[in-house]
């Protein structure tokens, strides 16, 4: 096991250096958190304010929240699939533009609009029911699902990229990747998600920095907080952009038999079962 996790570590590692010489990736993630925010803005906050002032409507706050989940994993999902696009480009040597990324990802519209909005009815049944039970096994009930979720929806996107599938049966399709797989990708998927976490950390530590500095000199606390929340704001789309590409390279390795640049054959056979020829 802890081989499996070492390796995946090492992975982990390549995928950093392969991703950071083509830097316009970060691009993607910087694009879906924008969205996610605007998305706040505009459906949450004025729906918040509705349902206080005009409305107690149980219907009106479940439709609300069905509808903000689906247009942010619309958003989400749409951004994700053109950096695979990009990434995938890169790596055979045919770079292509921001803008062709996106391009190539308008014919899968309506099966993301199919999965957005079967994830989207799933999470806010979650909720529902996580309300109806009460303390902490309510807490616990809602963590666990949503963890299950979350790991079982890991490889949806590159599986609707590629195979064209239905809601249910990307879901299989991600989730039987993950049991033929479980213990020997995760170590570079951890490996990922702590590097992004390390320069949130940072973030997080000037930001408190300053803000403790507020009380001594205005200006000094305030540019180190606006440093804090930048170094966080690095950190996330680090973060999101290396799992993600991670995800890709499994994947694509499994079903294709792709090594990119600054992997082996050997190091994704120790991750992954291959299915198809190996490409190097």
């Amino acid at each position: 096991m802890f081989s499996n996790i070492k390796n995946g570590w090492t992975m982990g590692k390549a995928t950093r250096r392969l991703v950071f010489k083509d830097r316009k990736l970060m691009i993607f993630p910087l694009v879906s958190g924008l969205a996610v925010i605007a998305e706040i803005l505009a459906i949450l906050l004025p729906s918040a304010l509705f349902l206080m002032n005009y409305s107690n409507s149980l219907y009106y706050y479940i439709l609300v929240l069905i509808l903000f989940y689906f247009v942010v994993t619309f958003t989400s999902t749409y951004v994700i699939m053109a950096m695979f696009i990009a990434f995938r480009a890169f790596s055979s040597g045919k770079e292509i533009g921001f803008k062709e990324a996106f391009t190539q990802v308008k014919p899968y519209s309506k099966l993301i609009a199919e999965w957005s909005l079967f994830y989207a009815v799933i999470i806010v049944g979650i909720r529902i029911l996580e309300s109806r039970i009460r303390g902490i096994a309510g807490i616990i009930f809602g963590a666990a699902v949503a963890f299950a979720i979350g790991i079982a929806t890991i490889f949806v996107v590159p599986v609707i990229l590629d195979k064209k599938l239905s809601p249910i049966k990307a879901l299989k399709e991600s989730s039987s990747f993950i049991i033929k797989n479980f213990g020997k990708t995760f170590g570079g998927l951890i490996y990922t998600d702590l590097y992004g976490f390390a320069i949130i950390l940072l973030g997080a530590v000037l930001l408190i920095s300053g803000l403790v500095l507020t009380s001594i000199n205005l200006f000094l606390g305030a540019v180190i907080m606006l440093l804090g929340i930048g170094t966080i704001a690095f950190g996330a789309i680090i973060t999101s952009m290396l799992s993600n590409i991670f995800r890709l390279i499994m994947f694509d390795f499994a079903t294709y038999g792709r090594v990119p640049e600054g992997f082996t054959a050997d190091m994704l056979k120790n991750a992954v079962k291959q299915k198809g020829k190996v490409q190097i």
